[in-house]
């Protein structure tokens, strides 16, 4: 993990689902390095450390809801877990 200044003012929707490999609820797990103040901690993961050891090769979705009740969501894949998941940040309409 490495601090991450583009996070740190960050704040965003709550995260509401996390499923690994189209199959494995993960949500509670990945909600404490995505934080209380929904920034991720104002830091930067590795895939290892927000999916575990064995994440590499597999698969990844996440779902957001802002408060205006919008759904926000992004997916991809682990090539390699120790690189680093770099998150693309959704701002709510509430904060543009």
């Amino acid at each position: 993990m490495i601090y991450s200044d583009y996070y740190q003012d960050y704040r965003g929707p709550e995260l509401t689902k996390v499923i690994l490999n189209d199959k494995e609820n993960i949500t509670d797990l990945v909600k404490p390095f995505y934080g209380k103040d929904h920034n991720w901690g104002g830091k930067l993961w590795t895939y290892k450390e927000v999916f575990g050891d064995d994440c590499e090769g597999n698969k990844f979705y996440c779902e957001f809801f802002s408060d205006d009740q919008r759904k926000h969501w992004f997916y991809g894949y682990i090539s390699h877990k120790e690189d680093y998941f770099n998150v693309s940040l959704h701002t709510p309409m509430s904060q543009v």
